[in-house]
């Protein structure tokens, strides 16, 4: 049996689970709450008896020799209190995110819920201080570690931010799970989960660690300050075969002379020549290391075009000077409009995986819909953007790739996104239209294009592989609506024939067309059902004027109908006589 994983327990289930919107996270804590209350029963910490709670009640005062002696649930329980503070937390700030800000009384329970975790956390970490599991032990450190950053980052109030705690706790965070994930104690999908939700808030903080071998360096530095003042996580990490190394970068290429298409520019500033290079010798991973190189690609942006602001009029060779500048310009500028649609990219496919894995649920369909189309809108813009740079619109193969891959990214929102929508919602002509829409843009797109020899932008963005792959997605989509959609179509004429309003009935709607006539359709025939009162009102009211001027209602009595203006005004002293006339019943309407 494998040793108990807290991070599994916690970050692992979030991945698993997908928590992304407020919906998600309010059912995990749904399900943090019944995973407590059985734990807390199962390990005796419930009190029935509430008179007096504080001085009965058994969580406060667990131990870690309860932990070492009795049950190591102990510790699943504590842990499991401080998950349940941070998700409420989580859930919080996703509503203020969709809100566009933070309510005052949002704010105060966000930080009331995160100093209560990072408490929880503390206890943990003494209760568990006995662990014999090495991998246990620096989860709970390592969990610990995580909910002190988040109450620094999110909870406290205060103006200035303790940049160097935040950045010792993540940074020491970091280095663990880095370890933890090549001996295969934690998973890469909660180490990747961790590295993207926290990578940001630790650059931040960092001092000037922008690439991921500057972050790298300076995680190096806290682990080895930290080896220093004796920190238990680092301990445990040396003595499992940890060492910290600190990571070179290579010497750069040269980039003096650039070939890009049909054009050679050279490169006269060292500045914008030595950020090509590192721009271009970077190593992506993730979303973090996209945003790194396009940070390079936007500096050398800049340095290039103040260098055209300030050249000096009186050089020689002006003309070729400047057209060597503005081919130099130009292909910075499409760098780094491509590094963002690689970014973009990236975030697309992640976004896509996670759409296939998604149920039926349409609040959470929605949800991964409206993100997807807000990518794509991005990919199209940086794709048309890039078709708009000189010597990109004069390239005729080049403009037929982007057109392709704009297209591509369109039909993947269209017709896999919202044919599914409209299928999952019941309306199985739309789904079906979006998927025949799609086959014929794709195959005139393919015929006009024809085969192309060569793909000359990111292989990430456009091949054949892809583009088989979103023809076999349009024709899967309308192979598993279109006889749902025929059926939908056959009752639609159906119930056109059986309801369709005939020639008298037209008179009144409108302009009548000889189209309209029909002989056999002229009367309404068919029966109607139309709403009846229920019982004759008109009668009602009208009894209370009927006299039986016989004295007897019986056969042959004459009935006469008195008009409300005949009736003789009311003396005060016939009030006898008005009784015997005056008609009994309920509210007057029923008499005898």
């Amino acid at each position: 049996m494998g040793a108990y994983s807290p991070l599994l327990a916690t970050y692992g289930v979030r991945v698993d689970q997908l928590l992304e919107t407020v919906q998600d996270f309010v059912r995990y804590h749904d399900k943090l709450n019944k995973k407590l209350q059985k734990l807390r029963h199962r390990c005796q910490l419930t009190t029935r008896d509430t008179k007096k709670y504080h001085e009965k009640e058994k969580y406060s005062k667990i131990t870690f020799d309860d932990y070492d002696e009795k049950s190591k649930l102990y510790g699943v329980v504590v842990l499991l209190h401080a998950e349940r503070d941070l998700a409420l937390a989580e859930i919080l700030k996703l509503r203020a995110r969709q809100r566009g800000k933070l309510k005052k009384s949002e704010r105060k329970v966000i930080g009331t819920r995160l100093k209560r975790a990072m408490q929880t956390s503390e206890k943990l970490a003494t209760l568990t201080q006995n662990e014999p599991q090495w991998t246990t032990r620096i989860q709970y450190l390592i969990y610990n570690k995580l909910a002190h950053a988040e109450y620094l980052t999110h909870g406290k109030q205060q103006r200035r931010k303790d940049s160097e705690k935040i950045s010792g706790e993540l940074a020491l965070s970091f280095a663990a799970l880095k370890f933890l994930g090549k001996s295969s104690v934690v998973t890469d999908d909660v180490v990747e989960f961790l590295h993207a939700k926290y990578e940001y808030t630790l650059k931040q903080h960092a001092d000037r660690a922008f690439s991921s071998t500057e972050l790298h360096n300076f995680v190096v530095e806290k682990v080895e300050q930290a080896h220093q003042k004796g920190d238990e996580v680092v301990k445990l990490l040396m003595e499992n075969g940890y060492r910290p190394q600190k990571q070179v970068s290579e010497a750069a290429t040269s980039f003096k002379e650039i070939q890009w298409r049909a054009f050679t520019t050279k490169v006269y500033d060292p500045q914008v020549e030595e950020l090509i290079a590192e721009s271009q010798s970077l190593t992506v991973k993730g979303v973090p290391d996209y945003d790194t190189k396009l940070l390079k690609w936007q500096q050398a942006l800049e340095k290039q075009e103040s260098r055209i602001a300030s050249q000096d009029e009186d050089e020689d060779d002006e003309n070729d000077n400047q057209e060597n500048d503005q081919i130099l310009l130009a292909y910075i500028r499409y760098n780094a409009l491509f590094t963002s649609v690689l970014r973009d990219n990236y975030l697309f496919g992640q976004l896509w995986q996670q759409w296939t894995k998604l149920g039926t649920a349409m609040a959470s369909r929605l949800t991964k819909c409206k993100e997807i189309e807000r990518i794509v809108k991005n990919l199209q813009k940086y794709l048309q953007d890039i078709m708009e740079l000189p010597g990109v619109y004069q390239d005729d193969e080049l403009l037929e790739q982007l057109e392709m891959s704009k297209l591509c990214f369109q039909l993947f929102y269209s017709s896999g996104c919202l044919g599914s929508l409209y299928q999952l919602k019941g309306r199985y002509l739309e789904s079906l239209s979006l998927h025949v829409d799609a086959h014929h843009k794709l195959e005139e797109r393919l015929l006009e294009s024809g085969k192309f020899q060569d793909i000359l932008i990111p292989h990430e963005v456009l091949s054949y592989k892809k583009i088989e792959s979103l023809q076999h997605l349009i024709k899967a989509g309308w192979k598993s609506v279109v006889s749902l959609a025929e059926y939908e179509r056959h009752l639609k004429s159906q119930a056109q024939i059986l309801y369709q309003p005939t020639l008298i009935e037209k008179l009144d709607t409108g302009r009548i067309v000889p189209s309209d006539v029909s002989l056999s359709n002229i009367f309404p025939l068919r029966p109607k059902l139309r709403p009846v009162p229920s019982k004759p009102t008109l009668f009602d009211l009208a009894f209370n004027y009927v006299d039986y001027s016989g004295g007897n209602s019986g056969s042959g009595s004459s009935l006469t109908i008195q008009k409300p203006e005949d009736v003789p005004p009311k003396k005060n002293g016939g009030d006898n006589n008005s009784s015997k006339n005056k008609k009994r019943g309920f509210l007057g309407l029923f008499g005898r």
